[in-house]
């Protein structure tokens, strides 16, 4: 098992609204509530960069935000191109805004936290 698979499976353990997503089930976790979602490569080196700012932006919010069925998930595109260019992925890492299933769009200045984390708030 690749390690960031690992690493994925040990934070979808520790934080409940947090879900590694792939085409088996995208669809059906992003139909329902709103998903900001990172798409990231594992060998960009701005998607290793953006990783803890991602990671601290869901850990903080994870307990309020879960209760108003707000939700963050991540898609390796490496792995799973096909969702990437479904979302018009043309840089990593991108966040993208999610609403009852539908793109809704990158979240403007979406690799900062304070960005992220006032869009999050905002929803």
């Amino acid at each position: 098992m690749k390690l960031t698979a690992l690493v994925a499976a040990a934070l979808a353990a520790v934080v409940s609204s947090y879900t590694v997503l792939d085409p088996s089930n995208f669809d059906s976790k992003t139909q329902d509530g709103y998903w900001l979602v990172k798409y990231y490569s594992p060998t960009c080196p701005w998607s290793r960069r953006f990783a803890p700012t991602w990671e601290k932006v869901y850990k903080d919010l994870d307990d309020t935000l879960a209760a108003s069925d707000i939700f963050f998930g991540e898609v390796d595109c490496k792995a799973h191109r096909s969702l990437c260019d479904t979302a018009d992925i043309d840089g990593y890492p991108t966040v993208v805004y999610y609403a009852q299933g539908i793109n809704k769009g990158e979240v403007p200045g979406g690799q900062s936290y304070e960005t992220l984390v006032d869009f999050a708030q905002s929803i």
